[in-house]
This record gives structure tokens, C-alpha cells and sequence, in this order.
């Protein structure tokens, strides 16, 4: 009898075992550069709601001495749902993602998801805000090209580390895409300025 109980007993512990080892929890989370499941960390330990994400930049290799960035909710939230259009395509004076952008509708779209509300064209944009300089743009900030003569293109700041600035933007060539602009002879020559919108 005791070595039946045993036997019974050792099932069940396994059975457990099995049981606690298969299950995960998964909470859904909008796709996107924030996410968990991409180059961002949660500390586990924390409950749901005080979970703190760490921004890293999007190289794939990070220095030792790196520090990270520390990016508000907003902004996030912001890049986030930039980086959900990827793909979208371009269309002149386009404003949301069943028509296609342009390079203001496309912000302007991405800004209103996000409760922030902005109009007009790039150049028009472009008189929002407070100047940043470059170092110091921050994911969500606004970048804008031009020439001496006209603002033709306003991008959103998604990654500024390492003296790389990254943009998620409408382009002509290729709808919505992430590009980055350091080194990048045809955006380097017609950078302009940056602004932060979002700081009040």
C-alpha cells in the first residue's frame, strides 16, 4: 500500500511539473519598437503596471558604456504606432493609411493617434514647437529638410544614439520607412532642424 501511494504520489509531482513548465503567460502588446519582444526590456519582477521599459539604440551591437536613453510613454507610443505604418504606401497630400501619406499627413496621423494635434504642411509644422539641437533630439521629435528657400520634408526622430539619427517617415520612393539619416549624402545635405513639439 505505501509503495502505491508513493508511485500515485511521484505521478502527481510530475504531472505538476509538466502543468507549470508548459504554461506561459502572453500578454498582448501593440507590435513595435517598444515591445518586449524586440529590442526593449521589462523588468519581470515588477508588477504589470509598474513594468519599466529601457530604450536601447537600434544597432545590434551596444557599448559597455552606453547609457541608456530614457524616453517617455508618449513618445514610445508615439514611434510605436509610427513603425506599425511601415509599408504604407506614398501619395501626395495622402493622410491615413487607406489612401497612403505624404510626409506631413503622415505626421500629422501619427501625432493625432497619440492625442497631439498638429496641421498644415511641413512648413507649416516646422513653426510648432521649441529648436532642438541635433544631439539632443529625442525619439518623437520632429526633423525637417529643406533648402534655403522652402521646408520640404518633415520626419519623425525614432533613434538618436551614437551620433546616428534615425528616421520613421513618408518618402516619395518608398512609402512609410525607417531611414537613417547619418551618412546619408541625399538627407544629410538637405537637413534643416529639429523640434520637439511634444515638451511642454
Amino acid at each position: 500500500m505505501k509503495t502505491n501511494f508513493l508511485y500515485f504520489y511521484t505521478l502527481i509531482l510530475m504531472g505538476l511539473g509538466l502543468l507549470m513548465t508548459s504554461c506561459s503567460s502572453s500578454n498582448h502588446t501593440r507590435t513595435g519598437r517598444y515591445s518586449s519582444a524586440d529590442k526593449r526590456e521589462r523588468g519581470d519582477s515588477k508588477p504589470a503596471e509598474e513594468k519599466q521599459y529601457t530604450y536601447h539604440p537600434s544597432k545590434k551591437e551596444i557599448s559597455k558604456e552606453s547609457i541608456p536613453l530614457k524616453v517617455s510613454e508618449l513618445r514610445k507610443d508615439i514611434i510605436n504606432t509610427a513603425l506599425n505604418y511601415q509599408g504604407t504606401s506614398y501619395r501626395s497630400g495622402g493622410k491615413s493609411p487607406s489612401t497612403g501619406f505624404d510626409c506631413s499627413g503622415f505626421t500629422r496621423f501619427i501625432f493625432a493617434e497619440n492625442g497631439i494635434s498638429i496641421s498644415g504642411s511641413s512648413d507649416k509644422i516646422a513653426q510648432m514647437g521649441k529648436l532642438k539641437s541635433r544631439e539632443d533630439l529625442l525619439p518623437g521629435d520632429l526633423v525637417f529638410f529643406g533648402n534655403s528657400e522652402r521646408i520640404s520634408h518633415v520626419a519623425i526622430v525614432s533613434d538618436n544614439r551614437h551620433d546616428n539619427l534615425e528616421v520613421v517617415h513618408a518618402t516619395t520612393s518608398s512609402g512609410v520607412k525607417v531611414d537613417t539619416i547619418t551618412g546619408y549624402n541625399y538627407w544629410e545635405s538637405r537637413y534643416l532642424f529639429g523640434k520637439d513639439i511634444i515638451t511642454k
